[in-house]
């Protein structure tokens, strides 16, 4: 590109309102006059907010284009020239690119609470009314038949790996000794007064080698960190990375080839029409403001809402099995554990700084006075850990589309630390210059009715084929973790922390090998 991503995606990418009404289709109609299978509906009734769009990622470093975006609402350079490690990032795989997106004009959204099926194709509106464009309309009718036509496919069993098998060995980008030497850093630029909480990260890398004969594939070490590490913002997002797409129609190597296995339990943005929805949740409960939404008129113009979801405060949870003579005892410990978490001094101070930071990102394109915080450090339990998570919203204004948004609010808090700018810069220079790719990004989409949802990119495995390898079936696996550094911490805590942040995907990747290799 000759300009910056967030630039060419203000220009590329549509703007908020296009889409105004779908398309019901009558599948059971096999009349041939195709304006009678047809009715417009309002978008209301379908019950989620995607109608076709882009999707995609966008990895940290595209925080050197947000900066410049962020800096037009502070007083600030509008540059990187106050980052102290300075020059290209290194530690750079070519086969990842900084950000990737696809059009999807034609998407299957499946609703687990309904247990339903949804077909999604983007085509002109009026085309569609005139029964002139067949393709989406045989692509609808071809994936319903399809869709009704599954059968349950009963779920594979992992195999009990030995414990003399083979296990892999995973490299981190900075040792235990060099972490707690950044740690210690991060707490003298704190005393300093340069940040009040840096958000310090590392990188676990392996190969994982398969068999030729076997069909390893990035789909299964998905499924696996998915059954491992259930989360709300999990997604499996692949780009040229099957043996068959792995080069181009003129034999040519693809330029990118990589999946991300993405098991993230983080919101970092989303954008939605339902403001009244969320105006009947929006009560706070202490020095959050609340804004009087019934003060606006929401007939007059569509009026979207923001919200981000960080997390700040991580812990183990005790795991009670069925059948365990101690069942009960553990899930008193695990609630012992949470509640121990939601009266944490450090945990809570983490929290608390980076939602004042949000509500600092959130007010450049907020309408005045609308930024406030629905829920303050509330605990979540997932699958494997308990976290502090807080609930920050606000009423965009109308001047403002969704990349926007992004621009003056890219990287989230939670992967930066407060202040943001000042703190990207002493952490670019503590983690060496090096790339964090994907990780620490976000994941998502864009909507062509101006919705957006995106994550935030924790919790993942970067997968790419092994670089300079005449095998089809060795991948070069890339998992980011890290912590927040505060005055308070210490050192082997964080270390701890940043190891059980990477834990399920660790095991996942051990699993996928063992389970895959061995077939």
């Amino acid at each position: 590109l000759d300009q910056d991503i967030i630039t060419y995606m203000q220009e590329t990418i549509p703007e908020c309102g296009i889409t105004n009404s779908a398309i019901e289709i009558d599948f059971e109609d096999q009349s041939s006059d195709n304006t009678n299978r047809f009715t417009a509906t309002p978008m209301e009734s379908i019950p989620f907010q995607y109608r076709g769009g882009f999707v995609g990622y966008l990895g940290y470093e595209v925080r050197h284009d947000t900066r410049n975006s962020m800096c037009n609402h502070e007083i600030c350079p509008t540059s990187d020239e106050n980052s102290l490690a300075g020059g290209e990032q290194l530690g750079v795989n070519p086969q990842v690119p900084t950000a990737g997106f696809l059009f999807a004009d034609r998407s299957l959204v499946y609703d687990h609470w309904r247990d339903e099926w949804y077909l999604i194709a983007v085509e002109e509106y009026s085309e569609v009314i005139n029964g002139e464009s067949s393709q989406s309309i045989q692509w609808m009718k071809n994936t319903a038949k399809n869709l009704t036509a599954m059968v349950p496919i009963p779920p594979s069993e992992s195999r009990r790996v030995a414990d003399t098998e083979s296990k892999l060995s995973f490299a981190m980008r900075r040792s235990k000794e060099e972490y707690a030497a950044d740690i210690a850093r991060c707490h003298k630029e704190i005393k300093n007064g340069e940040s009040y909480e840096l958000c310090l990260t590392n990188q676990l890398s392996t190969l994982v080698e398969f068999p030729n004969e076997s069909s390893s594939s990035p789909l299964q070490l998905y499924k696996i960190l998915r059954k491992n590490n259930p989360a709300p913002f999990a997604a499996f997002l692949s780009f040229n990375n099957s043996r068959t797409r792995r080069r181009n129609v003129d034999d040519t190597p693809c330029l990118s080839s990589f999946s991300i296995c993405c098991s993230s339990p983080e919101r970092f943005l989303s954008v939605n029409h339902d403001v009244e929805d969320l105006a009947e949740n929006g009560e706070d409960h202490g020095w959050e403001f609340a804004p009087p939404f019934s003060s606006y008129d929401i007939s007059d113009s569509p009026k979207y809402i923001v919200e981000t979801k960080p997390i700040k405060g991580t812990v183990s949870r005790i795991i009670a099995n069925k059948g365990d003579p101690n069942f009960k005892e553990k899930i008193e410990e695990d609630q012992r554990v949470a509640r121990k978490l939601q009266k944490s001094e450090k945990n809570r101070a983490e929290n608390l700084m980076i939602v004042d930071l949000l509500r600092n990102d959130l007010s450049r394109v907020c309408e005045p006075g609308s930024v406030h915080v629905p829920k303050l450090m509330g605990i979540e339990s997932f699958a494997t850990v308990h976290q502090m998570v807080s609930t920050i919203r606000g009423l965009v204004d109308p001047k403002y589309t969704p990349i926007d948004i992004i621009a003056a609010s890219f990287p989230g808090g939670s992967m930066t630390g407060a202040p943001k700018l000042r703190s990207v810069d002493i952490l670019d220079d503590l983690e060496l210059g090096n790339s964090r790719g994907p990780y620490s990004g976000c994941l998502g989409y864009f909507s062509l009715n101006g919705a957006m949802d995106m994550n935030i990119v924790i919790r993942t495995a970067v997968v790419a084929p092994e670089r300079n390898s005449q095998s089809d079936n060795n991948w070069e696996v890339s998992i980011g973790a890290g912590g927040a550094i505060t005055a308070l911490s210490d050192s082997d805590d964080e270390f701890d922390e940043m190891l059980l942040k990477a834990s399920a995907i660790l095991k996942s990747v051990q699993e996928w090998h063992d389970n895959v290799g061995s077939k």
